[in-house]
């Protein structure tokens, strides 16, 4: 298996562990969430995929550390985004 196939992987199982963790905090109706990259998450993917989320205007990313971070958003115009 190439390394390119295994980060694209990684990438895409972090990607998903933490849209379902904003996906569960959102049904709540909290606009926060507290994610953590795992030993066997690439820190290349991890970087990568809060990178995006710190490109959209209505989130807000605060990095505790290299395995934390705070994900926070304004929900309305998350939904106007959409």
């Amino acid at each position: 298996m190439s390394a390119q196939f295994k980060a694209a992987a990684s990438y895409q199982q972090l990607s998903r562990r933490i849209q379902q963790q904003i996906a569960r905090a959102r049904d709540r109706e909290q606009f926060a969430v507290t994610v953590y990259r795992f030993d066997e998450d690439d820190p290349t993917a991890w970087d990568r995929m809060l990178g995006e989320f710190e490109e959209l205007d209505y989130v807000s990313v605060s990095r505790v550390g290299v395995a934390e971070a705070l994900i926070t958003w304004n929900a309305a115009e998350a939904e106007a985004a959409s």
